[in-house]
């Protein structure tokens, strides 16, 4: 098979690939993340470069993807038409502050009020589905899904 990456990587995509087949027969005909960063540990391991070794680094790292799952999953819960209804309590945005961009979290209600951010959250959004359609595209039972997102697109 030829491996190749959506936008540029460290490692060569054929030589991940190749490795995660290998990985893969391995185990059962699974590739298990844990067996990747295994594979990677040694400092001569092809793949090494791809991961962050500074236990302190890879760490603080963690926490904040953590704190960006949670800030993702929470909601703000409201009663509608006697029943409760759950909308994000905060997304994600980039502003800039004279020329330099500050990315944060900021409530959903806010951002819904201003155009640029709304905008900006909307072509977000445009781009999830864009990437939902490629990740599935093989999938021939969500062509109609396909379809209406090129037409929303």
């Amino acid at each position: 098979m030829n491996y190749a990456w959506n936008r540029a990587r460290s490692v060569a995509a054929q030589v991940v690939g190749e490795t995660v087949e290998r990985l893969s027969l391995a185990n059962g005909g699974v590739c298990p993340a844990w067996a990747v960063v295994d594979e990677a540990r040694p400092d001569d391991n092809a793949l090494h470069p791809m991961f962050e070794w500074d236990d302190w680094v890879a760490a603080e790292s963690y926490r904040r993807e953590q704190a960006r799952h949670h800030l993702r999953e929470l909601r703000i819960v409201r009663e509608v038409d006697g029943r409760d209804e759950e909308v994000r309590a905060f997304v994600h945005i980039i502003r800039l502050d004279g020329d330099t961009p500050v990315e944060g979290y900021r409530l959903t209600s806010l951002v819904v009020e201003s155009e640029v951010e709304y905008e900006q959250v909307l072509s977000e959004a445009l781009s999830g589905l864009r990437s939902w359609e490629e990740r599935y595209r093989h999938l021939s039972e969500l062509s109609a899904v396909f379809g209406v997102i090129r037409e929303v697109i």
